[in-house]
């Protein structure tokens, strides 16, 4: 019998969308003040569509009205975290986050209060930009994209990230 049966805690996961927008040969990137440069993304609210909440973060983050091409890759991450900001003192559960390419439809890059800064940059700039292992991975695989999903598990801490498993599907 499953654990979460016998505890009656129903088991809880983050759903994210994140999106790699390509115009051109350029891609957007936002800069947050807890993790420095990264592509647009976050969590999806509960009764929305994924592709609605991807969308949603990518013009909030960004000022880009974006469509998403093709999922390249899922990524999750197996700890819990502490919350911040207005989450402080909770633990949150652990993500599971869906990486899309998408391409730029519409719209001026515009800073907002989840990025100081936000830009167009060639794919090699992005690659040099990024800091979180995570993210340049995620980055990497879709950049990189072969008609092939990545599915990679990581335990990431505010320490280090650790990879579990990275398999092609």
């Amino acid at each position: 019998m499953d654990n979460w049966l016998e505890t009656k805690q129903l088991q809880v996961h983050f759903v994210s969308a994140a999106g790699i927008v390509y115009k051109g040969d350029k891609v957007l990137l936002i800069r947050t003040a807890r993790r420095g440069w990264e592509y647009p993304g976050g969590i999806v609210e509960q009764g929305e569509a994924i592709l609605d909440g991807l969308k949603r973060e990518i013009l909030e983050e960004s000022g880009i009205i974006a469509e998403p091409e093709y999922m390249t890759g899922i990524y999750q991450n197996l700890v819990k975290k502490k919350g911040y900001g207005p989450l402080e003192g909770i633990t949150l559960p652990t993500t599971v986050n869906l990486v899309f390419r998408c391409r730029y439809i519409s719209g001026e890059t515009t800073p907002s209060d989840e990025s100081l800064e936000v830009g167009w940059f060639t794919a090699d700039e992005a690659m040099k930009m990024i800091t979180q292992p995570h993210f340049k991975k995620a980055f990497a695989d879709t950049h990189q994209y072969n008609g092939k999903q990545h599915f990679g598990t990581f335990r990431k801490t505010d320490q280090s990230v650790e990879y579990i498993s990275d398999h092609e599907l």
